[in-house]
């Protein structure tokens, strides 16, 4: 059975450490892929300025171009509307059908909440959730929270720690980028993806948002 990670996200821009998440779960959960998904509208965002998204998928495109284990769907974006995960699930269960299983990478900050997700029982029936985390005090509680899901959902959750020294959000990128002089940016952004920051404008200012 081909295994097939969904790593969503604003990706506002695609940084490193998304794609050392794509790594790591590929090698842990010995996946076949890692689907990219740019949101449209996350729920808990829905009335937050944010880049368009074009853009925002043309980036992670450019990110992901020479990995061949690493694709970028436009779902969401086409879509339009608020990006709901289970909505999301239920397309991609019904376009890949029974031949495909499908694990939702996740960090240990989103697995908190996502009892409180829309439709959780959808989510937890329709796909494997893989949960990344770095510290020990990132695994206690991840253990102790996927325990308290499978029993109450009957999820299917896999842990793995994310072991890279890539420790950067897109917040703090899109500060650094609106200072000329920052080292930030080359150090935490794939080439191509600056290269479009730069040949587009982009971030200029911090007020678009993750």
């Amino acid at each position: 059975m081909r295994k097939i990670g969904i790593l969503g996200g604003t990706f506002n821009p695609i940084h490193n450490g998304h794609l050392a998440i794509g790594k790591a779960a590929l090698r842990r959960l010995k996946l076949d892929e890692v689907l990219f998904m740019p949101a449209c509208i996350p729920p808990h965002k829905q009335n937050v300025p944010m880049t368009a998204g074009d853009l925002r998928a043309e980036m992670v495109e450019a990110a992901i171009a020479d990995e061949p284990s690493f694709s970028c769907s436009r779902l969401e974006l086409e879509k339009e509307g608020v990006s709901y995960t289970a909505d999301t699930l239920r397309i991609l269960t019904k376009e890949y059908g029974r031949g495909v299983r499908l694990y939702l990478l996740v960090g240990s900050d989103s697995l908190c909440y996502m009892e409180h997700w829309y439709e959780p029982e959808v989510i937890f029936s329709l796909a494997h959730i893989g949960v990344y985390y770095r510290t020990v005090n990132d695994y206690t509680f991840v253990r102790d929270h996927a325990a308290m899901l499978r029993a109450r959902f009957n999820a299917k959750i896999t842990i793995f720690r994310k072991d890279d020294t890539v420790d950067i959000s897109s917040t703090e990128l899109r500060e650094a980028l609106t200072d000329p002089n920052s080292k930030k940016a080359l150090e935490y952004l794939p080439g191509p993806v600056l290269n479009i920051i730069r040949e587009k404008g982009l971030y200029k200012s911090a007020v678009a948002q993750d």
